[in-house]
């Protein structure tokens, strides 16, 4: 046996081994997937078909986030009637905010939103940018509902 052989070593050593994670933002091509055409009578290709017309119309896009942040401010002013008739706060972080102050709270709020929309706006281009700008109208549209029959039922 030839002594002069080493057995062979592990090319990943743990010293050498990276330590620290560092995010990858994925969705690299600006387009979307044009090698299937998606079925526009599912959700998926409703979405995504939704999607396209963002991404193609700035203007529609515009007022997509204009339409977020006046329901926002909906949101606050309705949350403000309500907490005046009674009703308490869901929200921890902002129920933190509405017991130090409502000026502060409205400031963290448009100022949250309005950072949001900057953000989907200055990257327009991706897909997951556009899912947020839809995520962040459905979400306003369902609180919007739930304020309007909340204080329908409560009164």
């Amino acid at each position: 046996m030839d002594d002069s052989l080493e057995p062979a070593q592990d090319e990943r050593r743990c010293e050498e081994r990276r330590t620290s994670r560092s995010y990858v933002f994925r969705d690299k091509r600006t387009g979307f997937d044009r090698r299937a055409a998606p079925d526009y009578a599912t959700a998926r290709g409703f979405v995504h078909h939704l999607l396209i017309a963002l991404r193609d119309s700035s203007r529609t896009l515009m007022v997509v986030l204009l339409t977020v942040n006046v329901l926002n401010l909906v949101d606050f002013a309705l949350t403000l009637n309500a907490l005046a008739i009674g009703a308490t706060e869901a929200n921890p972080v902002m129920a933190s905010l509405f017991e130090a102050s409502p000026v502060w709270a409205g400031i963290f709020k448009m100022a949250a939103v309005a950072l949001a929309s900057l953000l989907v706006w200055e990257w327009r281009r991706y897909r997951k940018a556009l899912l947020a700008a839809m995520t962040m109208l459905a979400v306003f549209t369902a609180v919007f509902v739930y304020h309007i029959v909340g204080l329908a039922l409560f009164r």
